[in-house]
């Protein structure tokens, strides 16, 4: 039988009508917009609740959209040009300019070799110009990344090559490791998927107990780059102690070379050169 009290609560309990109504929010998510809740079974059902109010929120203010430039959402506020600040004031200025930045629910984020002035300039002479279809919404803050408009490839490869190298000690790679591309090309022209090649960095981990001692050092970082796309590396020296089930220790040491692409402004893996490996 129908309800035909719609509006009263359908339980006595209020945590159970809560879980009730989160789970009639998800449905609606799911067909109005195609979003697909990940919240964890153990999130509080309050908590859960005030999370879906403010993404059905966000889906709503996202579907009536509008472009609008970052310096109108901030208000228009008054600024001095950089270059017409001393370095004691600029201090001061971005300050007040990261206040306001978080007033407005927005976050900018730099790396750290990024100086004050860099920051104050890419702010208030591009970002202030840069459209958006962002639109405030209570408890959710609007992300902007530096790099994204000031790509440092250098910094991308050695990252990858970093995080590679690091997995690899751990002996942690696998299908999910992103640094990886989707396949890989050998010299011979073979492409093997990244399923392929994760199940032979595999066979080489279940050969060995652990990886001790690991160190490298990267001499070379180069690329190109063709419009949106290109090819770069991140070649250098790894050593490391693989450990023999019965206790021997193999010293693994040598040069290491990873060939990587970029597609849509990130650098995959796609052929490894490196000691204690082998397709074959």
């Amino acid at each position: 039988m129908e309800n035909e009290t719609p509006d009263l609560p359908l339980s006595d309990d209020p945590e159970e009508n809560l879980r009730m109504e989160n789970e009639l929010m998800k449905l609606k998510l799911q067909a109005e917009s195609g979003a697909t809740s990940f919240t964890s079974p153990d999130l509080d059902p309050g908590m859960e609740n005030e999370f879906l109010k403010n993404v059905m929120a966000f889906e709503q203010n996202f579907a009536s959209r509008q472009m609008v430039l970052v310096f109108d959402l901030l208000g228009k506020p008054q600024f001095v040009r950089a270059d017409e600040l001393t370095d004691e004031a600029l201090e001061i200025e971005l300050e007040k300019l990261d206040a306001l930045l978080d007033e407005k629910s927005i976050n900018v984020y730099f790396g750290d070799e990024v100086d004050n002035r860099t920051k104050y300039q890419f702010i208030t002479e591009e970002l202030f110009d840069h459209e958006t279809t962002f639109l405030p919404v209570p408890g959710m803050m609007t992300c902007f990344d530096y790099e994204e408009f000031h790509p440092n490839h250098k910094k991308d490869i050695e990252n990858r090559a970093k995080e590679f190298i690091t997995e690899w000690f751990e002996r942690s790679l696998n299908e999910r490791s992103w640094e990886l591309a989707s396949h890989f090309i050998l010299p011979d022209r073979t492409i093997l998927s990244k399923a392929d090649v994760v199940a032979k960095i595999k066979l080489v981990f279940d050969a060995y107990v652990a990886f001790n001692d690991g160190d490298y050092k990267i001499i070379d970082i180069g690329f190109q780059l063709d419009g949106d796309s290109g090819i770069g590396h991140a070649e250098g020296a790894v050593k490391y102690d693989a450990v023999l089930e019965n206790g021997e220790t193999i010293r693994k040491v040598g040069p290491f070379k990873l060939y990587m692409s970029n597609e849509g402004g990130w650098w995959n893996i796609f052929h490894i050169v490196f000691p204690g490996f082998s397709y074959f």
